[in-house]
Order: C-alpha cells, then structure tokens, then sequence
C-alpha cells in the first residue's frame, strides 16, 4: 500500500476539515449576535416590566420581536422601530413571574439576524448547563473519536502489513 496515504496524514487532514468547518460556522453565527439589549441577556430582576429594547449594532430593517412568556405563550404587544439600529417591544407590565424568551428576527445588507435573549422576572427556578460545558463536551468527543480513528487505523496498518508479509514468506518458500 505505498500510494495510500498513512495514518498522520489522513488525521491532520480530518483535523483540518473539522477547523475549516467550525470557523465557517463560527463566521455565519457572528451576524446572529445583537450589540446589546434591556434587560440584558439572562438578567434577572424583580420589578415587572413592560418593554424590550434591542439594539442591533448595524442599520436593520423588517423588524420583527416577540415576547414568549414562562407558559410558551406569545405576550401581545407592540414592535416600536426606535432608530436604524435598534428595536423596542411595548408590553402591558408582567404579572406572571418566570423566564421569558425574547425572540428577534431583521434583516442587516441581504442577512438574517435571528435569535432570542432570555430574562427572568422574579425567582430564577435553575439553570441548565453552560455554554462551556458544552464546548469542553464537543472537545472531548472529538478527542475521543480522533484516538479511536488512530488506533483503529494503525491495527489496520498492521494486518495489511502482517498479510503481506505472508505472501512474501509463501513464495520465499
């Protein structure tokens, strides 16, 4: 098997696929992100409120914002454009304490920029896990299906190198 490649070669090729599709990925997220709003994202506060500020960071247009409350349903309300940039959603003042979903969705030079910040108005009820604990999480998968790949790869390297010199003691004999 001299014109395949070997084992290195084919895990730094993986490797570099993997690298070329997470920075693709993290590329296409960044046009996702908001440059702030108020409340702030996974804020938590006491006092009801009754409106959502979003700043976008960039000229958007077609803004659409929705409040989605502690019971998965839609909170009725009013979308106010305030600014190029930035987007206000007007609400009757909460009365039911819970985490809230605000989901936004606009349109910045032809892409969508969609996504949802979070707050809780009273008692926060539990948190999931992070975002680190799930990055650290995808590290050790692949981590784990690399060295499995290497050691699977080598075993086969080595039958196929054990056959061949098989057929060499045959017809040495």
């Amino acid at each position: 098997m001299k014109g395949s490649p070997g084992p290195v070669c084919r895990f730094l090729v993986a490797v570099l696929a993997v690298a070329a599709v997470l920075s693709a990925s993290s590329a296409v997220r960044a046009h996702d992100e908001i440059e702030s709003s108020i409340p702030e994202h996974k804020a938590q506060f006491d006092d009801p409120i009754s409106e959502v500020t979003i700043n976008f960071g960039e000229p958007v247009g077609g803004v659409e914002l929705a409040l989605v409350g502690p019971d998965d349903r839609d909170v009725p309300g009013e979308v106010l454009i305030v600014s190029k940039v930035e987007a206000k959603f007007v609400f009757e003042p909460l009365t039911v304490q819970g985490e809230y979903f605000v989901r936004y969705l606009a349109e910045e030079d032809g892409h969508l920029i969609r996504g949802a910040i979070t707050f809780v108005y009273g008692e926060r009820t539990g948190e999931g896990a992070g975002a680190l604990t799930w990055i650290l999480f995808g590290l050790c998968a692949v981590l784990i299906l690399a060295i499995g790949a290497f050691f699977s790869l080598r075993n086969a390297q080595k039958v196929a190198g054990d056959a061949e010199e098989g057929e060499l003691t045959d017809v040495d004999v």
